[in-house]
């Protein structure tokens, strides 16, 4: 389940200012965006979505040759 959660950083230690109900001893893995560069809707921000697509393996499978379907001869400039 995914979730977006508001925490403050203190002695070594995330802590939440909600509950997240999640088991106990539960790992996580965070994505850490400070509030200054969160938007007003507490949306990502495009270069923080940006470079988390850069860093999943998401994308993995767009380097496989295979992928590249188009050509330059494709379509007409722009």
């Amino acid at each position: 389940m995914l979730q977006v959660v508001d925490a403050i950083y203190e002695k070594g230690t995330f802590r939440p200012f909600t509950d997240v109900h999640l088991p106990e001893q539960q790992q996580v893995k965070l994505v850490l965006i400070p509030k200054s560069m969160a938007s007003v809707a507490d949306d990502l921000p495009a270069l923080a979505l940006a470079k988390l697509a850069e860093q999943s393996p998401s994308f993995d499978f767009l380097a496989d040759p295979r992928e590249d379907i188009y050509s330059l001869e494709d379509g007409e400039p722009v």
